[in-house]
């Protein structure tokens, strides 16, 4: 059934990130001893046969994890967008502009899962900041996409965005946010009905993707024509010692979300770090 009350503005949903990542702050304490939380994201997509959305992994250990560096040359693989690197990851630089860097940077490395509701809400919460990063050239982004949750919003979500960057680039950027918008919508109304591909038609319409390109969606999710896309940015993920998402690097370091959990965090932790 249709809900009568209209969609949250996006300045509520990023002041309802910013009230969730301090309940997280909160939990994170309590559980400060444990080597690890692994919580099951369930999603509802009605027909994809998962019912409820919930909580998903998050980062935990510090030990082990590799970064600090864009790897070089592309996948150049069948199932893998043309602009994707050799690691599974895609970049930005000022624009934001896809497959760029700014020389002298600090890479930023978010690991995400597009089934991870923190991960959306971290998206939410600093995708102005990381804009303005990238214009001022003081970051170079890595975006570094995986599937550890075993739902299949992550291969609907996928599959779009792999159509969106070997048709229309450009428009990826705009699409991403509007993915993770999505996902933070449904994890907030605890209705996962947007979650289809109709859904991500929608949000590629309201990104600027032209309707020629998403109306490639369905087929691909179809076909799991990027398959082969998924598989390889989670093998990165798991080669590199990471125990959850979002999971954030900055000049290879990893980033402890509870103290950035601001509008202007990674600004401050960038600043810090120069000092």
């Amino acid at each position: 059934m249709a809900s009568n009350q209209s969609r949250p503005t996006k300045a509520e949903r990023r002041a309802a990130a910013r009230a969730q990542a301090q309940a997280l702050r909160e939990e994170q304490e309590r559980r400060a001893k444990r080597a690890a939380i692994t919580r099951r994201a369930a999603i509802g997509v009605g027909a994809l046969g998962v019912v409820g959305v919930g909580t998903a992994l998050y980062l935990q250990s510090r030990k082990g994890i590799e970064g600090g560096s864009i790897a070089e040359g592309k996948a150049n693989t069948e199932g893998v967008p043309s602009v994707v690197l050799s690691d599974g990851s895609w970049i930005y630089g000022r624009g934001p502009t896809i497959d760029e860097t700014n020389s002298s940077s600090a890479p930023v490395e978010v690991y995400f899962d597009y089934a991870c509701p923190h991960c959306a809400e971290f998206e939410e919460l600093h995708a102005n900041e990381i804009v303005q990063l990238l214009n001022e050239g003081k970051i170079t982004l890595v975006l570094r996409p995986c599937k550890i949750l075993g739902q299949q919003w992550t291969d609907l979500a996928m599959n779009a965005m792999g159509v969106v960057l070997d048709q229309e680039p450009d428009k990826a950027w705009e699409f991403h946010g509007g993915v993770a918008s999505l996902l933070v919508q449904a994890s907030q109304a605890q209705d996962a009905s947007g979650l289809t591909v109709e859904g991500l038609v929608g949000a590629a319409q309201r990104a600027g993707v032209s309707d020629a390109v998403s109306a490639g969606f369905q087929a691909a999710v179809s076909a799991n024509t990027y398959g082969a896309w998924t598989q390889l940015g989670t093998k990165t993920y798991e080669s590199r010692g990471i125990s959850g998402t979002p999971t954030v690097l900055i000049s290879g370091e990893q980033v402890d979300l509870r103290s950035i959990a601001t509008a202007t965090g990674l600004t401050d932790h960038i600043a810090a770090q120069a000092a």
